[in-house]
């Protein structure tokens, strides 16, 4: 009874202590697998040898061609338009006719005119010899004025001699008072004269002035170019009937031409002082990469600014006479010159103020002031100071993990 539960006990326990055996000559029997050996990972980068250079930013702007001088001719009378000599966009040399009104509708303001001016100058006529009629009326009136006071002094003697009778004196009397009176009348009549002549020449001087004014519209009914220039439009057609101030042509000098431009306010101070100093500032127009750039000379600074910045105005040189009114143009401005600067492609920024040097393969970051933008090769690059020596490897590969201490494999540039 006790071999058998003896049995019972020992084979399972062997059965166990079997698997141990084999378990444990397993794993002294495994082979042995080498230690992983963690490698830090290393970045390919391009660099750029850093060279100090005197160079100067350049801030792109972008503005539209103007102009200073755009007339526009206006009719000088209601009248019929009789001839168009231009159309819109036509190049015209000075003296060129460009719109004719009818010379009927601009003739007959200059013959009324001319008829009250004759009128004026009769009436003067006539007021002159009024006032030499009067002058001689004045003196004739002043001796038989004489004659009645002596007329009434012998009819008082003779009253005292009782030779008359008081009623002849006092008709004489009454004779004196009436004849004092055409006198004053008379005298009146030499004064209004003064007042009178004014008045007529003052509207003779009117009614020159008008016909001045018709003659002068006689000659505006003919737009002439005063110089050089271009059609920029025409908004009548011959037959058509105008009314005084409308529009017929307008036109503007080749010469007048200019581009006004958005200075942005962080760049006035800088440029207001170099044109206070009397220093040429100029901006570069290139009408594609492989075009030659064209200088534009800053000529002023408008006299109201917003706050988006301030208005400049570039003169158009003649190399550009081609472009219109309404054109936009993109310039490079160009900035004060810095006598050490380095230039990088903006891939070399991090923020605004921050690169990264590769020393000893490995990252560095580097503090900088960018003093603008720099058009190298057709592309934008940034202009910045200095803060390392000449020569240093400048990483300008954008790594978004870039840190200092950051092993990085270079190729240069």
């Amino acid at each position: 009874m006790w071999i058998k539960k003896i049995k019972q006990l020992v084979i399972p326990l062997g059965i166990i202590l079997l698997a141990i055996a084999i378990f444990v000559f397993m794993k002294s029997t495994k082979p042995e697998q080498p230690p992983v050996q963690v490698q830090e990972k290393v970045w390919m980068v391009e660099t750029l040898e850093a060279r100090f250079e005197k160079l100067s930013p350049v801030q792109r702007l972008y503005g539209q061609v103007e102009s200073n001088s755009l007339v526009s001719a206006s009719a000088p009378v209601a009248a019929v338009v009789e001839q168009v000599w231009v159309k819109e966009g036509d190049a015209v040399k000075a003296g060129d006719k460009l719109v004719s009104l009818d010379l009927q509708d601009l003739e007959i303001p200059v013959q009324q005119a001319r008829a009250e001016v004759a009128d004026m100058q009769a009436q003067l006529r006539l007021e002159r010899l009024a006032y030499q009629a009067n002058l001689e009326r004045l003196a004739h009136e002043k001796k038989v004025l004489e004659f009645k006071r002596s007329d009434v002094k012998r009819t008082e003697r003779l009253l005292k001699k009782d030779l008359t009778s008081l009623t002849v004196l006092e008709q004489a009397k009454e004779a004196l008072a009436k004849q004092e009176y055409v006198v004053v009348g008379a005298e009146l009549a030499v004064e209004e004269h003064k007042l009178k002549s004014q008045q007529n020449q003052a509207r003779l001087q009117k009614a020159q002035a008008v016909l001045a004014q018709a003659e002068l519209n006689r000659q505006r009914g003919l737009v002439v170019a005063p110089y050089d220039g271009r059609v920029s439009a025409v908004p009548v057609s011959a037959g058509d009937r105008v009314n005084a101030g409308a529009s017929l042509v307008q036109y503007y000098g080749l010469q007048s031409l200019e581009l006004r431009a958005k200075l942005p306010v962080n760049e006035f101070e800088s440029v207001y002082s170099r044109l206070k100093k009397g220093d040429a500032v100029e901006a570069f127009y290139s009408k594609d990469a492989f075009a030659e750039a064209v200088p534009l000379k800053l000529e002023r600074i408008a006299g109201q600014a917003s706050t988006s910045g301030v208005d400049v105005f570039f003169s158009v040189p003649s190399s550009l006479k081609g472009v219109r009114p309404g054109d936009l143009l993109e310039v490079e401005l160009q900035g004060a010159t810095y006598d050490q600067a380095v230039s990088v492609p903006y891939s070399a920024l991090y923020g605004s103020d921050r690169i990264y040097l590769v020393e000893d393969g490995r990252l560095k970051a580097q503090t900088v002031k960018v003093l603008g933008d720099l058009s190298k090769n057709g592309a934008l690059w940034a202009l910045i100071a200095p803060s390392f020596a000449e020569g240093a490897k400048i990483s300008v590969t954008h790594l978004p993990n870039a840190i200092s201490g950051l092993k990085v494999t270079e190729v240069s540039q």
